[in-house]
């Protein structure tokens, strides 16, 4: 490839040279991530308009807890309908304003949620998982009969089984439910530690 053109996101998916594409792919997914583009809705003629000029991309700590989710399902079936439907999420602007974004601008962008997710991703392994397993849920096999669940089953812990909350768990701040769930995790541990000890005492 001698010569790279910065295509229009909406004519770069219409291109026909399936190699083509695998190369500029292959400079694309290393490009560094963009936290901050020019918002293509701002006009300086317009001087009542309350645009900004830029928008400034959000950490996904502050998100709602349902955006997150969203986006990570979406990413993860790498359509490139839900792949805008993430863009929309996080830039706040409509898909025709996104598929007219350059290559570099979009994936760009792309590789800021890429990275963003991988941070999620991250914290939630590091300090939610459990460090050690319940012997009563293994012999029930329970884990595994729940994972069929996925999020609902952190929602329904959150709204303490109430149906009627779980809406208002899906509208808080990421960084909220992230926070809630370390600490209900360290009193279960806290919890567990002190149930031993008492076993312990009243052997003795």
């Amino acid at each position: 490839m001698e010569k790279i053109t910065n295509y229009k996101f909406k004519d770069f998916i219409q291109l026909d040279d399936v190699n083509l594409i695998d190369e500029y792919m292959m400079i694309l997914e290393y490009l560094k991530p963009i936290t901050e583009i020019k918002n293509p809705k701002y006009n300086k003629f317009k001087w009542w308009s309350k645009e900004p000029i830029k928008i400034q991309l959000p950490s996904f700590m502050m998100l709602t807890f349902s955006e997150v989710i969203e986006i990570r399902d979406s990413f993860n079936n790498a359509s490139i309908d839900s792949i805008l439907d993430v863009m929309v999420i996080v830039t706040k602007l409509e898909k025709r304003y996104i598929e007219r974004f350059t290559i570099t601008q979009f994936y760009g962008i792309i590789n800021y949620i890429k990275e963003q997710l991988e941070f999620i991703t991250n914290i939630e392994m590091n300090e939610l998982n459990d460090d050690e397993e319940d012997i009563d849920l293994i012999t029930v096999n329970a884990n595994e009969r729940m994972a069929k669940f996925g999020v609902i089953n952190t929602i329904d812990s959150l709204a303490n089984g109430d149906l009627t909350k779980w809406d208002d768990i899906q509208k808080m701040q990421y960084s909220v439910v992230f926070t809630k769930l370390k600490m209900d995790k360290e009193k279960n541990k806290i919890q567990k530690e002190i149930s031993e000890l008492q076993k312990k005492r009243l052997k003795n």
